[in-house]
């Protein structure tokens, strides 16, 4: 008998600015709230039962079980990808901001004071993603590029067909994993950036997946992806395509989920599953592990 999968996990609706909080084996926990900020584009657990949620100004804390703003900042315009860290320090990424020229990642004390900046060549950049090694994995349109944290690049991983490209994690076997934006397909790149497998486009999937632009994705401990399928911006997208999927090892779809009455158009997923939602996580080894 085939398992059937279900999962807790919050989601942003990039189109409605909301927050959603769902629970597919007890619906009676779900709940949807305002982010009251536009252009929410990252998350993270960062322990204590909250969620950090990134958005155009800086980021608010959600506490998990209710919905309920705890914390916020908003001292910033242009922020795409915001990390805490595990000494309470939080990275802020975006283009131009801060009243600097380029790509900017800046680093934030306790009190949210700046203790430390670094500016890159560049004008788009969207989520980033911290590796085990140090560097910074960026998502800049084209590309993926990897950063010191002195503002060098070390490397980039161009790709065919990538146009506003979302997210880059590296795997432990030192291979990329990386969502397409509007190219509408996930990739795993090798430590050279040849082309391992490449999974999920339209000619992969049904046509009722409507594969628009592939932004915020997952790796879970089976090595499955969840992706958000993200349609449009604005309202009235709830409708067009299938906006969460989980893929298996083999790039096919066994989980999906939409629901045309409570959504617009989700950008990102964080599936909770089996994480303790008290410890802060991060994906510097692929998936979320507590730091």
């Amino acid at each position: 008998m085939q398992t059937i999968i279900q999962h807790r996990f919050l989601a942003i609706d990039e189109g409605l600015a909301h927050l959603l909080h769902i629970d597919e084996a007890d619906p009676s926990q779900d709940w949807i709230v305002s982010i009251g900020h536009p252009q929410s584009r990252d998350m993270q657990l960062i322990g204590n039962g909250r969620v950090l949620v990134g958005h155009h100004h800086g980021w608010s804390e959600f506490e998990i079980a209710t919905g309920r703003v705890l914390a916020e900042f908003a001292g910033y315009e242009g922020v795409t990808a915001v990390r805490r860290q595990p000494d309470g320090h939080t990275i802020v990424a975006g283009v131009d901001i801060a009243g600097v020229t380029g790509v900017v990642i800046l680093e934030l004390d306790e009190t949210n004071t700046e203790i430390q900046r670094a500016i890159y060549p560049g004008d788009y950049v969207r989520l980033i993603r911290q590796t085990g090694q140090g560097t910074f994995l960026m998502s800049c349109n084209d590309r993926i590029r990897e950063g010191d944290r002195e503002g060098n690049y070390l490397r980039e991983f161009p790709v065919e067909g990538f146009y506003h490209a979302w997210k880059s994690l590296r795997l432990p076997n030192g291979n990329l994993l990386i969502s397409a934006g509007y190219g509408a397909f996930m990739v795993e790149l090798d430590p050279a950036g040849g082309i391992i497998r490449k999974f999920g486009g339209k000619d992969h999937v049904p046509e009722a997946v409507n594969p628009f632009f592939y932004a915020m994705f997952q790796l879970l401990p089976n090595n499955h992806i969840v992706l958000a399928n993200w349609q449009g911006h604005g309202e009235g997208f709830g409708e067009s395509g299938v906006q969460l999927l989980e893929f298996d090892v083999a790039g096919k779809i066994v989980w999906q989920w939409s629901d045309a009455s409570r959504i617009s158009s989700l950008q990102g997923v964080l599936v909770l599953d089996g994480l303790d939602l008290g410890l802060l996580h991060d994906e510097r080894e692929g998936t979320p592990l507590p730091l």
